[in-house]
């Protein structure tokens, strides 16, 4: 027995009931009890996206898995979960992706399901991302976004945009980079010497400020065909970005340490 509820726009959530059999990568599972529950609507909270793209040294993680009030785990992103002993609030995806076993173990730890259609428009981070902004949280940082695939790459970043406009402040992490998805400012601490790209994510960014960098900028602009934001290097601990209409990407590649 499924029962299935429209929250809002296109996200289909299914709330499985007791002896519901799910076809997992062409096995087939009874899930036993309940699973699903809907996410009470929170303002301003923090939360981490769990994707399934390159995430390097685990040992990186240990230290900053308990910074988030909130975890939404992609399908495909279920068995890196387990390895970094993360228990998400809830899976996002067509469950293709999630092995049999990593759905039992998300099962018997009564993590939520939202389950989508196959034949879906978006990536499964962009419905994770459509998820937090319904319930207000603000402080998004998404691991595993990036990496793998350069067309979900690319897909997760652009898809970032309609989040950012309104409001979302929102971060790419790895261990040796932080993409950061910007709309006005942005204080980046680091080391100095590193590396720091910026990029226009349309046609055209003005009024771009840079400060505590080895090339500083002043009111200038930046166009989509003309990437002269490559390969700036902090000079300081601390540098500010600032820009007043667009929105820009900034890569930070971290030195180790």
């Amino acid at each position: 027995m499924q029962v299935a509820q429209k929250l809002e726009s296109d996200i289909i959530v299914l709330k499985y009931s007791v002896g519901l059999t799910v076809s997992v990568s062409e096995q087939r599972i009874v899930i036993p009890k309940t699973v699903y529950t809907v996410v009470n609507k929170v303002n301003n909270m923090s939360c981490l996206i769990m994707s399934n793209g390159e995430y390097g040294d685990p040992s990186w993680y240990d230290s900053r898995k308990l910074n988030f009030q909130h975890i939404l785990c992609t399908d495909g992103a279920a068995a890196k979960a387990r390895e970094l002993d993360i228990v998400p609030d809830a899976i996002i995806g067509d469950m293709d992706s999630i092995k049999a076993d990593d759905l039992i173990f998300m099962e018997q730890h009564r993590v939520k399901l939202y389950l989508y259609p196959s034949d879906k428009d978006f990536t499964d981070t962009f419905l994770a991302l459509e998820i937090a902004e319904k319930n207000k949280w603000k402080d998004i940082t998404v691991w595993g976004g990036t990496g793998g695939r350069l067309d979900h790459t690319l897909a997760n970043l652009f898809g970032a945009i309609s989040f950012v406009k309104k409001g979302m402040r929102l971060v790419f992490e790895e261990p040796d980079l932080s993409i950061y998805i910007i709309r006005d400012r942005l204080v980046l601490n680091g080391q100095p010497g590193d590396t720091v790209s910026i990029f226009p994510m349309g046609e055209r960014v003005s009024g771009v400020y840079l400060s505590g960098f080895k090339y500083a900028l002043e009111d200038a602009i930046m166009k989509q065909d003309m990437p002269i934001g490559v390969s700036n290097v902090l000079a300081e601990e601390e540098g500010c970005i600032a820009i007043d209409t667009g929105i820009l990407a900034v890569f930070h590649y971290k030195k180790p340490g």
